[in-house]
């Protein structure tokens, strides 16, 4: 077991891997790794043109101290698909998501039970033949 996977073991973390190079089932994840980019990686490139404008070839860390911050600011914010901010969800028992934009083959409604929160769900983004 590696370092990684020891600190993780502490606090009873579970770690789920999908499929390499199938970014369909990784879909949520890239779309927060696309964002989390564009929110560290914006203010790090100006860093590193006003460090080149002065000579130096060095490369900005500023991402690193603007971490936990900009991870702050993103729990703190409403999503879409759960109308909630990420920090309340993560203490709630469960989560309900909003209907998709996309017209359902049956219909669903509100009398439908729901999953209790220790079920395994697998999301299918294509259809599997």
């Amino acid at each position: 077991m590696g370092a990684f996977s020891q600190l993780l073991a502490k606090p009873n973390v579970q770690v789920w891997r999908g499929a390499a190079n199938t970014h369909r089932q990784q879909g949520i994840v890239e779309r927060f790794n696309r964002t989390l980019a564009e929110r560290l990686f914006g203010h790090q490139y100006t860093q590193e043109m006003l460090l080149a404008a002065r000579g130096s070839c060095e490369r900005s860390i500023e991402w690193v101290t603007r971490l936990p911050a900009v991870v702050a600011a993103l729990n703190g914010e409403v999503t879409r698909l759960i109308g909630k901010k990420p920090s309340e969800a993560i203490k709630a028992r469960s989560v309900s998501q909003k209907p998709s934009s996309t017209v359902p083959g049956r219909t669903i409604g509100l009398d439908e039970p729901f999953l209790p929160s220790d079920t395994l769900v697998r999301y299918l983004y294509a259809p599997v033949n």
